[in-house]
């Protein structure tokens, strides 16, 4: 017999949902989407859990699905911007594309690096309104979107390209596809069945066999999602003459 020679592919979300409640045991075997009046209020549950888990989950810095390249468009003596509202948050130091590269973002040339400082560093800053190629940036987190802050204000309208961190994608439509890889499917499965499990107060070493399958898929998934670049290695020490890190 042949192998089929197409891919497989990930499931829709409420076959996701299906696989995780049959795991837990909450519906049998032979149950299929849509079967009774019900199955409505499991989906709705099991969508809202599936949201609140890759959420979560997002936020491991392994995750590199969950990392983009985002670039900023400035504007000559503009130093405060508002990200996207999917950004979760920026990855280290972006990097300065200065305006002579016109629309180019990748084959550049004369990039600099911008590297983040702390909220105490950017308040005592003695001259904010300074202007040149932007060196540093300070992210206010206190509003629905992350706004960024820029020293020296700047000069040109050049841009910075960041690795950001983005907001998974929403899981309330069971029709559509979830946001994650095909690998992380028997994780998703049995993360979302002791999330069940623990909603419909199931016996506690029932509940403990499966974070324990649970966390073993976890870890499985980690080791191949994450990044194997080497990483590089940065000393930071004060200098007693100048005051400042360098």
């Amino acid at each position: 017999m042949a192998i089929n020679a197409n891919p497989s592919t990930t499931p829709v979300i409420d076959e996701v949902l299906l696989d995780a409640y049959k795991k837990a045991a909450l519906l049998p075997i032979e149950y299929g989407i849509g079967s009774d009046i019900q199955w409505n209020a499991y989906a709705a549950h099991g969508r809202r859990t599936l949201n609140r888990l890759l959420n979560s989950f997002s936020t491991a810095r392994f995750f590199e699905y969950f990392v983009n390249l985002d670039v900023l468009d400035l504007v000559a003596g503009t130093h405060q911007y508002s990200l996207d509202a999917d950004i979760l948050n920026v990855i280290d130091d972006g990097s300065y594309i200065p305006a002579s590269n016109g629309l180019e973002e990748e084959e550049t040339t004369g990039e600099t690096p911008v590297r983040p400082m702390s909220a105490y560093r950017w308040n005592q800053l003695s001259s904010k309104s300074s202007e040149g190629t932007p060196v540093q940036y300070f992210i206010e987190r206190n509003a629905s979107q992350l706004v960024m802050r820029l020293w020296p204000v700047p000069s040109e309208a050049g841009k910075i390209r960041f690795r950001t961190h983005r907001i998974p994608g929403s899981s309330s439509t069971g029709s559509d596809d979830p946001d994650f890889k095909r690998h992380w499917e028997q994780w998703a499965v049995l993360a979302l069945a002791y999330e069940f499990m623990t909603d419909s107060s199931m016996p506690l070493d029932e509940r403990q066999l499966m974070r324990a399958d649970r966390d073993v898929a976890f870890e499985l998934l980690k080791s191949y999602d994450t990044n194997n670049t080497p990483p590089d290695v940065v000393f930071v020490h004060t200098t007693p003459w100048s005051g400042r890190s360098i």
